[in-house]
């Protein structure tokens, strides 16, 4: 079974998960023996570290790798934009839900990343610099 059905198979039936996206080696076929799989969730709920772990432990379980699980209710920036712009998304029950993450991203893109750039490239000058 590949990864992808096996992540749904374990997934699809659990409550309140609106969304669910692989990212990583998993989705750009760099995937090595020592892989982990990177797996952002969403639920009706913001998670907690015993829910998350809980749910890692059964992924990981049944995939026999590592996982890297996220709640994307919790996430904004770069690793944001990574996972809506480059994951893929496996298991979509609330498109509203998936609307509102890349609106948020949009957000976070157009309104802190030019700030956010312009102090690395401050940072990068007084390094150069002294």
């Amino acid at each position: 079974m590949e990864i992808i059905d096996q992540i749904i198979s374990v997934l699809e039936g659990v409550e309140g998960l609106k969304l669910a996206i692989i990212y990583g080696s998993a989705v750009t076929g760099t995937m090595r023996g020592d892989s982990d799989v990177d797996i952002a969730v969403l639920f009706n709920h913001v998670l907690d570290a015993e829910q998350k772990i809980e749910l890692s432990r059964l992924l990981a379980q049944t995939l026999r790798r590592d996982v890297d699980l996220v709640d994307l209710a919790e996430l904004s920036g770069t690793i944001l934009k990574q996972i809506l712009c480059k994951g893929r998304v496996v298991i979509k029950k609330d498109l509203q839900a998936l609307a509102n993450l890349y609106k948020r991203m949009i957000y976070n893109q157009t309104d802190m990343m030019p700030y956010v750039i312009r102090t690395l490239e401050q940072r990068q000058q007084r390094f150069i610099n002294g």
